[in-house]
Formats: C-alpha cells, structure tokens, sequence
C-alpha cells in the first residue's frame, strides 16, 4: 500500500510539513480500506507512516516525489503531517507515470482536488516497472526516520545475552505498533554508528513513552546498559512509574531495583506472552489518567 497524497500549488511541498482538512483524509480510497484506517488512532498512524507516499500537485504540471511521512498529527479539524522525500529517487513529472495509471489506482478527478488518499499497491514494484525507480527498490522494506526525530512508544533495553528472547519480544511488538513505534536497537544499527552515543541512547529512552527493562546478571554487568538504567532511573525519580515495565530472567540484584518493585517473571511466559502484556501497558498509557 502507500499514502497518494495531492495538495495545490506547484511549491506546497517545499516546507516539509503539510495540512489536510479532516474531510479530504480517505478520499479516492477504496471502502474497505477507509474501513480499516478511518480512526486515527496510534496504530493507524503507525501504519500510514511505514506506506511510502507520492507527493504530487493538483492539475498535472508539477513535480512528483517519493518518501515517507515521518508525524501525524491529527488536530480538530485538519490533520498536519511531516515528512521527508527519498533523496535517492529524483522527482519525476505526472505524465512519465501515464503508462501505470490504471495499476497504481490513479484515475477520475483525483488530480484535481487536493486530498490523501491510500491505494492498495506495491508503489515500488510499479514505479521501478516504468524506470521511474531502482529494481532494488522491489520488496524494499520503509527506512525507519532519524532517531532524533522520533518518540518510541516501547523502548527495549538489554543485555546481549538475552538478545533472542528480547528479538522475538520486539517482531512481536511491531506487528502491532508499526517498526517505528518500538526501538530496537538492531533496527537502527547504522544510525547508532557515531560519537557521542551515550547522550542519544538516553534521550532516547527518556521521550518513550515506556520502557521495558529486562533485568537479570548480565544486566547488572554492561556499561550501556547502565547508561540506559540512568534514563529509566529518570522516569522513577520523576514519579514516571507508568512510563517503566520491569521484565526479569532471573533474581539477580540490579542495582536501584528494590524487593518491593513489581516485575513480570520471564520464566513462566513466551515472548510472544511478554509482548502481549507490553501491548496492554502501552494502551493503558495511552488512556487518560484520573488525578488523585
């Protein structure tokens, strides 16, 4: 699938950020579509931020570009997006994607209402068809956004010794939640490649909206995890404990980790069981919370 996104003027995509009016979301979009993506809640916006997305003008005379919407921000009455084009697929015109028209869903008045839409069809397979993309474009996977950009609603943190377990936790948790919704540090490998990473890991456990920590010996033991435990320490300092999931693998002490701190006991559950309860707490803090 993939966002179709029209707006008017030949420079309305120069700015990076872009408002829909609420009514023009889902136009020229298929009813069993508008049925499932309809409600923008966290995991439809999760959604529409992995589909790649044409950005195009009304009318057919302006460029047309390829990338990815990186926020969503639904308001009262219009919806505001970010985004960024893929620097590595130049614009091309309206009139070079003629000949695949009919595949990718473009048709009617579309090109002359400014509107979103979403159409069901692998965009890459079909632009790289017309030479419009790379072949190594086909079954592409979406880049995840920069990490300094981006609010995780689950980040892991872990010892590499438990890496399997924890890797299965997190293909579980972004069936669910999107890639982009849970940092896993091996989805973001070439971005963790810099200096300075300390102050990024921190920052970025610190703006999840939870984090799960997997504590057992080897947890005590690593310097990163460390630099991890001060964010999540941050969190329980501010009287954040919603926003902090203790998991454990064994009854080693961890330092700052008290006899009375609940914890879900990793030997009697799945990882698939353990995403599960990461789901429910992650929803349940996205409820509003009653002031004692």
């Amino acid at each position: 699938m993939y966002n179709f996104l029209v707006a008017y003027g030949d420079d309305a995509w120069e700015h990076r950020a872009y408002a829909y009016d609420r009514t023009r979301y889902l136009e020229y979009t298929d009813d069993s579509l508008k049925a499932e993506l309809r409600a923008l809640n966290a995991s439809t916006i999760e959604r529409l931020k992995s589909f790649p997305t044409l950005f195009t003008c009304e009318g057919e005379d302006g460029p047309v570009c390829v990338g990815y919407i990186r926020k969503i921000q639904p308001r009262i009455q219009d919806i505001l997006i970010e985004y960024d084009f893929d620097q590595n697929v130049p614009p091309f015109t309206f009139s070079q994607l003629r000949p695949v028209l009919a595949r990718i869903g473009l048709h009617g008045w579309g090109m002359n209402r400014t509107h979103w839409a979403v159409k069901d069809d692998d965009l890459f397979d079909t632009l790289a068809s017309v030479g419009l993309v790379e072949d190594s474009y086909r079954g592409e996977s979406p880049p995840p956004g920069r990490i300094e950009d981006m609010r995780f609603r689950v980040a892991l943190s872990f010892p590499g010794e438990k890496r399997d377990y924890v890797a299965a936790v997190a293909t579980e948790l972004k069936k669910i939640l999107g890639r982009n919704a849970v940092f896993y540090d091996r989805d973001f490998t070439a971005q963790l490649a810099r200096p300075n990473l300390d102050t990024l890991l921190q920052r970025t456990y610190l703006r999840a909206d939870l984090v799960v920590a997997f504590l057992c010996a080897e947890y005590e033991e690593k310097a990163w995890c460390g630099l991890e435990w001060r964010a999540i320490r941050t969190h329980i300092m501010g009287k954040n404990d919603h926003a902090v999931m203790f998991m454990r693998f064994d009854q080693a002490d961890v330092s700052g980790v008290f006899a009375h701190d609940g914890y879900v006991d990793l030997e009697h559950h799945t990882p698939q069981e353990a995403a599960r309860m990461i789901i429910e707490r992650v929803r349940l803090n996205s409820l509003p919370r009653t002031p004692f």
